[in-house]
């Protein structure tokens, strides 16, 4: 197992399921870049119902930052040269919507002694 913190933007709409116990899933693909410039194919999986609800809302090319557990994965690809990916079980989810949501739930600067220094400590 490995943990990982991965940003990207989400490849096709994100495919809502059901488990056999009636509890929902969600698969979807994150394109991410390596340090070459290389775009590397991550293969979700996640059974968090935050998780669930907030990649069904994104579409296609939306930016998202998903930390988890992962496995490397290979493949042939269609011109018979090998790939590599990732698949990912996510336990968690950030996108642009919430960073904006957060911002806009920060208190009002109060005074705390330190006068009219506005930045966080």
């Amino acid at each position: 197992m490995i943990d990982v913190l991965i940003q990207g933007r989400l490849r096709g709409a994100a495919a809502v399921k059901t488990t056999k116990t009636g509890n929902p899933f969600a698969t979807f693909k994150l394109a991410a870049s390596d340090k070459t410039g290389e775009s590397v194919l991550c293969s979700c999986i996640a059974f968090s119902a935050t998780v669930v609800e907030t990649v069904q809302r994104l579409g296609d090319g939306d930016s998202i930052a998903v930390s988890g557990e992962a496995a490397i994965s290979s493949w042939q690809g269609r011109d018979g040269s090998a790939r590599h990916g990732l698949d990912v079980t996510v336990h968690a989810v950030l996108t642009a919507y919430h960073a904006g949501r957060k911002r806009a739930d920060k208190p009002k600067h109060q005074d705390d002694g330190f006068g009219d220094y506005q930045g966080d400590l």
